[in-house]
C-alpha cells in the first residue's frame, strides 16, 4: 500500500486538511459530520434521480462540513494521482488550470500544485467559492474565482497552456447541459487545451461514458479508470470506518491528456 503523498506535497496537504477540519469541528461534532458524509453518499448513489445534485449536496451544515473535510480530501488525492498520468512534459506546459465546478477547490489545488500553475475557478455556489479561495491559499496558488454555472460559464478562450479540470461535475448535469459541456471540452481540446475529467467509477453515475469517451480518445485523451491502494490520511480513514464507507482502493473514471 502506497503513502497517499510524499514530501512537500504531503506536508501542504496535511496542513490544509487539519486546518479545514478545525474550522468545522467545533462547532459541529464528529457524529454530525459523519451523518453529513452518509447523507452525501446516499444522495449521489441512491437518490440522484431527483436531480439538482449540486445544490442538494450543500444543504445543511453537516453535508457542507463533510464535503469540505472528507470528500474534498479524497478528491484532492484522486486528482493529484490522475495528474501524474499526464507526464512531466505535459504538466510543464500547463500555465493555467481552469477548475470547472470547483466546489471547495480540491481538484484545482491538486492540479495547480502538480503543474505549478495559476487557477481560474468557476462555481455557482458562493459558499463553495469561499472554501475554494481558502484551499488555493493553503497551497500557495495564485487564483481567481468567478461565480458561474456550467456549461454557460465555461471560458470561451481556452487553448494551449490550459488544463480544463472537471472533477465529479459532469454527472451532476442534465442531459442537454452535459452534452453542451462535453462539446465545449472537446472543442477546447481541439484548440490545444489539456483535459482532466474525473467521474465516479460506478457506471450508473456516468451512463454517457461509453458513447462519449471514444471521440475524446481519438483526440489523444486517455479514457481509463484510476485505482490506487493508498494508506489514507487518519481523518479520512476514521470517517470511512464511522460512515461505513470504503476508499481502498481509491478510484475514479478519467479522461486525461
Amino acid at each position: 500500500m502506497e503513502p497517499y503523498l510524499h514530501g512537500a506535497a504531503r506536508d501542504a496537504y496535511d496542513a490544509w486538511l487539519e486546518s479545514t477540519v478545525a474550522r468545522f469541528i467545533p462547532p459541529l461534532t464528529f457524529p454530525e459530520v459523519r451523518k453529513g458524509a452518509v447523507a452525501l453518499s446516499s444522495l449521489y448513489v441512491e437518490r440522484r434521480e431527483a436531480g439538482r445534485l449540486g445544490p442538494r449536496a450543500l444543504e445543511g451544515r453537516g453535508k457542507r462540513a463533510a464535503f469540505a473535510t472528507y470528500y474534498a480530501g479524497l478528491h484532492f488525492l484522486v486528482a493529484w494521482h490522475a495528474c501524474e498520468l499526464l507526464g512531466d512534459a505535459a504538466r510543464s506546459e500547463v500555465t493555467r488550470v481552469v477548475d470547472l465546478g470547483c466546489g471547495t477547490g480540491a481538484v484545482g489545488a491538486a492540479a495547480g500544485s502538480a503543474c505549478t500553475a495559476r487557477i481560474l475557478a468557476l462555481d455557482r455556489s458562493g459558499w463553495a467559492l469561499g472554501e475554494a479561495r481558502r484551499t488555493y491559499a493553503a497551497f500557495g496558488l495564485e487564483a481567481r474565482t468567478r461565480r458561474a454555472s456550467l456549461p454557460a460559464g465555461l471560458p470561451r478562450e481556452t487553448g494551449p497552456g490550459d488544463l480544463l479540470a472537471a472533477g465529479w461535475v459532469t454527472n451532476e448535469l442534465g442531459d442537454e447541459a452535459r452534452t453542451r459541456f462535453l462539446d465545449a471540452l472537446f472543442a477546447a481540446r481541439r484548440r490545444g487545451a489539456r483535459l482532466l475529467l474525473i467521474e465516479p467509477l460506478a457506471g450508473p453515475a456516468s451512463p454517457w461514458w461509453k458513447d462519449e469517451a471514444p471521440r475524446f480518445e481519438a483526440e489523444g485523451i486517455a479514457a481509463r479508470p484510476l485505482k490506487k491502494s493508498l494508506a489514507l490520511p487518519a481523518w479520512i480513514a476514521r470517517m470511512d470506518k464511522a460512515a461505513g464507507l470504503s476508499h481502498r482502493p481509491l478510484g475514479a473514471r478519467l479522461l486525461v491528456g
